[in-house]
Order: C-alpha cells, then sequence, then structure tokens
C-alpha cells in the first residue's frame, strides 16, 4: 500500500513538472527591448530577464553590417536572473542585433539572438 501511495505521488510529481520537468535549461523570458521591438528612442542599455539565475558569459551588440558597439556590463559573472549591459554611446536608427550566451542553473550552456529596430527621428 505504501509502495502504492509512493509511486501515485511520484507519477503526479512528474505529470506536473511537464515532459522536460527538472531537467530542462534555465530560458530568457524577457529582454529591453524586446524581441522584435521596433522604438522610437534609442535604449540606454540591454536587460536580458531569465526563469532563474545564470551567469552571463557574453553579451554583444551588432549593428546591421556585423559592426560590434560597445556594451559596458559588470564583470563579476555573478549568476542572476536579470542582467543588464549599458550602451557606450546612443544607437544610429536601424535594425540592430543583441547575441547573448550563459551557463544555465544546471551547468548547461545557453544562448541567444534578439533583435530590434531603431526608427530615425520624425
Amino acid at each position: 500500500m505504501i509502495r502504492r501511495r509512493r509511486s501515485a505521488a511520484v507519477l503526479l510529481a512528474m505529470a506536473i513538472a511537464g515532459p522536460r520537468g527538472a531537467l530542462s535549461h534555465s530560458l530568457l523570458i524577457g529582454s529591453d527591448p524586446a524581441e522584435g521591438a521596433v522604438l522610437t528612442s534609442p535604449p540606454t542599455g540591454i536587460t536580458l530577464r531569465f526563469n532563474e539565475a545564470v551567469r552571463l558569459t557574453a553579451i554583444r551588440l551588432f549593428e546591421a553590417d556585423g559592426t560590434e558597439w560597445p556594451l559596458h556590463r559588470a564583470r563579476d559573472m555573478a549568476p542572476r536572473a536579470e542582467h543588464a549591459a549599458a550602451l557606450g554611446r546612443a544607437l544610429t536608427p536601424g535594425p540592430w542585433r543583441v547575441v547573448w550566451r550563459a551557463i544555465s542553473a544546471d551547468g548547461h550552456e545557453i544562448g541567444g539572438t534578439l533583435r530590434f529596430r531603431l526608427e530615425p527621428p520624425r
């Protein structure tokens, strides 16, 4: 009887956790600017928000022609759920790409690309 209850509890926990359960990697859950955003004024920085604390190992900003733009961020690499980088100078109008890499809480490397556009002043 106890064995059945324990088995039922394990099955219930697995069902609640979903197909990926405890083995799932950290996820980027938001950013500023947001993916696909069209901005009318330049941002002062880039912020990445994750579902759990991660160690951000790289964040880079590129113009459409591939030129890298300077970013300033903390170099302590402490795990956090939110990481920010300040812009070294104001962005010019056009498309922009943010490339990031991090180490998730389970030790796996994760990464991604965000794109946004800055419209010229009217």
